[in-house]
């Protein structure tokens, strides 16, 4: 991808992922785990706007190439992930991974190993990309 791709992607996948918090919002009460299903809408609404954000900072970072991809990637992945475990975790009542909003509630053991893994997978590939895109910002003569 070229660099200009790569901001318009951010931007493309922040916003949807916005709107998707938005639509989210209006089905809360339809969950099993409504504050679960709360806490995904409030995910996704704040995810896509620091997608967005990522995506206007984009040119301002210095990372070769490779790295460029890797947090792009990673940053779009570990958001929607997260979102979509937490979304899974409400339907499903999946509470392993996140005892506070899911106290009370309890799945099939499937249903809980997928959405632990779904946390913590998104959760490192967060970390990975907001690192990468935070050196690359430090590394920069824009910013």
């Amino acid at each position: 991808m070229t660099p200009g791709s790569y901001r318009k992607s951010l931007l493309v996948a922040g916003a949807a992922l916005f709107l998707l918090g938005l639509l989210q919002g209006a089905a809360v009460h339809s969950f099993l785990n409504p504050r679960m299903a709360l806490s995904a809408h409030l995910t996704a609404v704040q995810s896509g706007m620091a997608i967005m954000i990522a995506g206007l900072v984009w040119p301002m970072i210095t990372l070769a190439p490779a790295l460029k991809g890797v947090a792009h990637w990673t940053l779009v992945a570990g958001m929607y992930g997260l979102w979509i475990a937490l979304t899974l975790s409400a339907a499903t009542g999946a509470s392993d991974a996140l005892p506070i909003a899911g106290a009370g509630y309890s799945a099939a053991p499937s249903a809980e190993q997928m959405v632990s893994a779904l946390i913590v997978i998104s959760s490192a590939a967060m970390v990975l990309g907001w690192g990468l895109l935070t050196i690359g910002l430090f590394r920069s003569e824009q910013a």
